[in-house]
């Protein structure tokens, strides 16, 4: 018998709290939280011994710090002039989620900004990656799969910290207001 504990924060690459996530564990138990504007979860009641995963997922307001400075940025990125300098910029500017930075996440990015398409048709408006993840190849961040979700297996009776990065796409320059 027993319980533990689950718990983490989810922030920007800039530091700043990730509110509205939603959080779901899954595994002995299933349930759900959102974060509020300290960007923490926290899971309790757990069975010791169980195995689970925690998945943050936002889909919302796609235009929140999208502008034409973003474009202008990609558009250096992929001419050679200033490549992006954080494996969370390259994610971000990957609008079609095709793991490649090219003119077509650009052309996507600019039919969002004019109205054109409300959404992104195959993203999310927020990744997340686990915060214990090290690129291996900052510059290409599609090198290994990063992890978007936390697997603890055999759940100890300490309680676990489990981080994530949130990259709100089609936001090269990290302008997104990510709390209230």
């Amino acid at each position: 018998g027993g319980t533990g504990t689950i718990q983490g924060i989810i922030m920007t690459e800039n530091n700043e709290t990730v509110e509205g996530v939603e959080v779901s564990v899954n595994g002995g138990m299933t349930a759900s939280m959102v974060t509020n504007t300290d960007g923490t979860y926290n899971f309790s009641n757990l069975a010791l011994g169980g195995d689970y995963s925690v998945t943050p997922y936002l889909n919302a307001n796609p235009l929140n710090g999208v502008s034409t400075f973003d474009l202008v940025l990609m558009s250096k990125h992929i001419l050679g002039v200033q490549p992006l300098n954080s494996p969370y910029k390259y994610i971000a500017a990957d609008i079609n989620n095709s793991e490649t930075i090219t003119t077509l996440d650009m052309i996507q990015l600019r039919k969002l900004i004019l109205n054109i398409d409300t959404e992104f048709a195959n993203n999310t408006s927020w990744r997340f990656v686990n915060a214990d993840f090290v690129f291996p190849v900052s510059s290409n961040p599609w090198f290994t799969e990063f992890p978007q979700v936390a697997s603890v297996n055999n759940l100890p009776a300490a309680t676990l910290t489990a981080d994530f990065v949130g990259v709100k796409i089609g936001d090269v320059n990290g302008s997104a207001q990510a709390n209230a």
